[in-house]
């Protein structure tokens, strides 16, 4: 790849370099150029991408990436931890940064059935938290399972769509 390492800024906000590594190493795998700018790309632009999107942005600054890289990568570092991969119930994998790269609080997903806008909810009311917690308490205990986390969708229509456009 022609690539010139210092034209990725390496603003990585979730952790310095050395953390960023360490998600690669437990899977013998490194830190490579195109994993440094697909976090580059990610830290500076919020939302969530598919990689076809992901592609078309960066290429046009590096037209030397190609396509199979970029998906190729971004599986890579949804293995890895550093971004989350969702499907939103129509067969397009959508990635974001994961939330430990991110600092963002958890959030829950508003998704439209309409014209597909994802929008992020974590205003969450104290009923919710307690709810939630519950839930987790009740199936950890029911299933002896361990529960790190949970992820949720709302399918529905956004203001737009559901007034008909």
């Amino acid at each position: 790849m022609s690539i010139n390492n210092k034209e990725v800024r390496h603003r990585f906000r979730c952790c310095d370099e050395k953390v960023l590594r360490g998600c690669f190493r437990h899977k013998r795998a490194r830190l490579t150029l195109p994993r440094r700018i697909i976090v580059d790309f990610f830290h500076l632009n919020k939302g969530h991408f598919t990689a076809e999107e992901v592609f078309e942005k960066l290429s046009r600054k590096y037209p030397s990436l190609g396509r199979a890289t970029v998906y190729r990568t971004l599986f890579s570092l949804s293995i890895a931890g550093v971004l989350n991969r969702f499907d939103f119930g129509d067969g397009i994998s959508k990635y974001e940064l994961s939330e430990k790269h991110d600092g963002v609080k958890h959030h829950h997903h508003l998704v439209c059935l309409g014209c597909k806008t994802i929008i992020e909810y974590d205003d969450f009311m104290e009923e919710e938290k307690e709810f939630f917690n519950k839930i987790e308490k009740t199936l950890s205990s029911k299933y002896n399972f361990l529960i790190k986390g949970h992820l949720l969708y709302f399918y529905g229509f956004c203001n737009k769509c559901k007034e008909g456009g």
